[in-house]
């Protein structure tokens, strides 16, 4: 073992007895003490990382903790990711980031599907996200109804996001899950859906709704070919 080596080898040891000498500690200022000491001299030191991202939690220092797990992952040093997964999901639930947290509770299952409390908690993300986005579909298209009241004909271009018309394009089954949000859209696909956009190929005139210069969703209204409105679906 060269010099060097035997250096790393010592700072890990001396590392470690700080994170020890922590965890035997009760109060959390002399845990954090010890811990922060630990990172000092092993700034990479997984344990220690972890264990001050949960002491961050509990005093309710959400972005300092998010930083301690992100570290852990970017460590390269932990092949089961299930409890950095699972922490960092319930600080950004805290953080009231449902999204998100839903991702890294999926990352988390794919190191432990059975979990029960991984399975709980997606449950509960996933109904907040899924309500969440059924309250914003219905307020669209209260607020597009309530815009063509007072048009004799539609003229508006107030396209669907492109996320939602790439699961229209890409994803057979797309319908029964337009609020979730967990599809994959690559890179190639949101610039095919932004040109189409942007040559006015998605229109009123290629949607399903479209019929003789009105629209069967709007009842009937009258539009302009070359508008386009949130109810789009790409067909003709």
């Amino acid at each position: 073992m060269n010099s060097k080596e035997a250096l790393k080898k010592e700072k890990s040891a001396v590392s470690n007895r700080y994170v020890l000498m922590g965890d035997k500690e009760t109060g959390p200022e002399k845990k954090e003490h010890y811990y922060r000491l630990a990172l000092e001299v092993e700034p990479k030191n997984v344990s220690a990382l972890n264990k001050m991202g949960l002491l961050s939690y509990q005093n309710g220092k959400l972005r300092e903790a998010i930083r301690f797990f992100d570290a852990v992952i970017g460590s390269g040093k932990v092949q089961n990711l299930y409890p950095i997964y699972f922490n960092k999901s319930m600080v950004l639930k805290e953080l009231k980031e449902y999204e998100a947290a839903l991702n890294y509770i999926n990352k988390a299952l794919t190191f432990d599907p059975k979990s029960p409390q991984a399975q709980e908690l997606k449950k509960e993300l996933q109904d907040i996200v899924d309500e969440k986005y059924r309250r914003q579909a219905e307020r669209e298209k209260q607020a597009a109804y309530s815009d063509l009241k007072k048009e004799k004909i539609y003229s508006s271009w107030d396209p669907p996001t492109i996320s939602i018309l790439a699961n229209m394009m890409y994803y057979k089954d797309w319908h029964l899950y337009k609020h979730r949000r967990n599809f994959e859209i690559t890179e190639k696909q949101k610039e095919k859906i932004t040109s189409k956009l942007a040559s006015k190929e998605f229109c009123c005139e290629k949607c399903n709704f479209y019929r003789n210069d009105t629209c069967k969703k709007k009842k009937n209204i009258q539009v302009d070919t070359k508008a386009i409105c949130k109810a789009f679906q790409p067909g003709n």
